[in-house]
């Protein structure tokens, strides 16, 4: 029996001055089902640590399906995440 978690996909799609950091203006990962967002975002922002650096929290906008995320919020197959500079 497979008690490995299902992997989905989702895009996360980078704005802003973020793009200039990540070297992209988006990328699609896969990752393990049950995942929550808070989760993802600390993923992101430990493969991009200049994220954390420049923007400090609070100073990003982020968007879940083009709506705020609830932090505990569980990530779907084909979910979209934007990162963006708040100016």
């Amino acid at each position: 029996m497979n008690n490995f978690p299902k992997s989905i996909k989702i895009k996360i799609f980078y704005e802003g001055n973020i793009d200039k950091i990540t070297g992209k203006k988006f990328e699609e990962a896969a990752v393990s089902e049950g995942i929550d967002f808070i989760n993802m975002l600390y993923f992101i922002t430990e493969s991009y640590p200049e994220i954390k650096e420049k923007y400090p929290p609070g100073q990003l906008g982020l968007l879940l399906n083009k709506k705020p995320p609830k932090v505990d919020e569980l990530l779907k197959d084909n979910d979209e995440i934007i990162l963006r500079t708040r100016n």
